[in-house]
């Protein structure tokens, strides 16, 4: 174990150094996305208010129709709204439509529309992750930089990726290091550890700092790893987070696995409102097969480049109380089921990553463990600042040393052997 320490103490020190500055954007962007829905409301009421109050939801499909017609000729609403919270707004994504002159689709200044669901009117646009620091725009963009650090995609998800894969190392090799070293009894051991958890009183300042690094980390060290591992489940999900956890757990990835069409499906032979029926009889079955209990309806959704509809409702599988989480893939041209997703119930697999994404977005707990998770992003922006200040101070007392002619290197691994040949070959004293 000591000869591992020199290597996984560099290890921790340069995965530290490589990665403060992504985690410090990270933790403090998603301290404040922890409350997102309630800042974006805040800040933009227009978009997030109905403007009817607290009127009922009109017929899906009919407000589904208003909404086209509002968009058109330059887009289309990408999916049915079934339910909706009295008071605010739905908030739909949409799709450019062909441009008849090229055949192309249309370049729009939005890609999502907020709808009063009472009136099907369309109460604003928005361009979601666009780089503008207005109230309608900044929700949106804190949470392109905390998944992407706002470059371009796939370049930011995949370096944030690779952060957080570097931070999930960096958690390992940080709680490795805490561990006592030396042969000892286990009380012996359980002691001298157990000052790695606390801060000395009394201390100066830079050992305040170290303590505050090494205790910090170790109270929050699961919170930490866990905001770490499924970061990588969210940006390298297929390269890096699937493999890893198929060694250990099963997984049905039928959701996913429907490949995309040679040519888009334009024009299914379901449509909206047949594919709505067929979906809720399909939806009746695999609730009776699986044993679930079906509450409210969520959306409807199609994808026109796998030819496939997404049915969302409400389910006793769940981890969300207000949100839909359960889902079944619906041929758009034969009606069979092609595909579902359960958040709980299912493998075992899918259960391990529903919780690692609903408690790293904030999805369950309500609000104490929205405010955890501010905490924890301010935490990890602390973490990261008192790891580079400790290599600083550190490589500010090495180079003071050399230039006073007192630095020391560290000791050679074979430094018992060298002592001993030095003490072999000295001189022998005066008697």
């Amino acid at each position: 174990m000591k000869g591992l320490r020199g290597p996984v103490l560099h290890l921790h020190r340069w995965l530290g150094l490589c990665t403060a500055f992504f985690l410090v954007a990270a933790g403090l962007t998603g301290s404040l996305l922890a409350f997102g829905d309630t800042l974006e409301a805040w800040l933009a009421p227009q978009l997030h208010r109905s403007a009817s109050g607290v009127a009922p939801l009109r017929d899906p499909l009919e407000l589904h129709a208003r909404v086209a017609r509002q968009l058109a000729p330059d887009a289309e609403p990408a999916l049915v709204a079934l339910r909706a919270t009295p008071g605010r707004t739905l908030r739909m994504p949409v799709r450019p439509l062909p441009d008849p002159a090229t055949g192309r689709p249309r370049v729009l200044d939005y890609d999502e529309v907020f709808v009063d669901p009472a009136t099907g009117a369309i109460q604003g646009r928005r361009l979601n992750g666009a780089l503008r620091f207005d109230a309608v725009h900044i929700v949106p963009l804190l949470f392109r930089v905390h998944c992407a650090l706002a470059l371009p995609s796939p370049w930011g998800e995949g370096l944030m990726g690779v952060v957080a894969l570097l931070w999930a190392l960096d958690c390992l090799a940080g709680a490795w290091l805490t561990l006592p070293t030396g042969a000892a009894g286990r009380r012996g051991w359980w002691t001298r550890w157990r000052s790695a958890w606390t801060l000395k009183r009394g201390a100066g300042s830079h050992r305040r700092t170290v303590d505050l690094h090494r205790a910090g980390g170790l109270w929050l060290w699961a919170l930490l790893f866990g905001l770490a591992w499924s970061g990588v489940m969210f940006n390298l999900r297929e390269p890096v987070y699937m493999p890893v956890m198929r060694t250990w757990l099963a997984f049905d990835t039928s959701y996913r696995d429907v490949p995309a069409r040679a040519h888009p499906l334009a024009q299914p032979p379901l449509d909206m409102a047949a594919a709505l029926d067929v979906a809720r009889a399909r939806m009746a079955a695999f609730a009776a097969q699986r044993g679930l209990r079906i509450g409210a309806e969520e959306l409807l959704m199609y994808n026109p480049a796998r030819g496939l509809y997404a049915y969302w409702v409400h389910s006793s599988a769940d981890l969300r109380p207000d949100v839909g989480n359960t889902a079944l893939l619906i041929d758009a041209e034969t009606g069979a089921v092609r595909g579902h997703w359960l958040p709980t119930g299912d493998q075992p697999g899918n259960t391990v990553s529903n919780w690692l994404g609903a408690l790293h977005m904030g999805h369950v707990g309500g609000w104490i463990w929205r405010t955890v998770l501010l905490l924890a992003g301010l935490a990890v922006a602390v973490l990261s600042g008192t790891g580079v200040a400790i290599w600083l101070r550190k490589r500010a007392a090495r180079r003071m040393a050399r230039r006073t002619g007192r630095y020391t290197r560290p000791p050679h691994r074979d430094a018992e052997r060298h002592a001993a040949r030095r003490t072999t070959d000295r001189p022998p004293g005066p008697a």
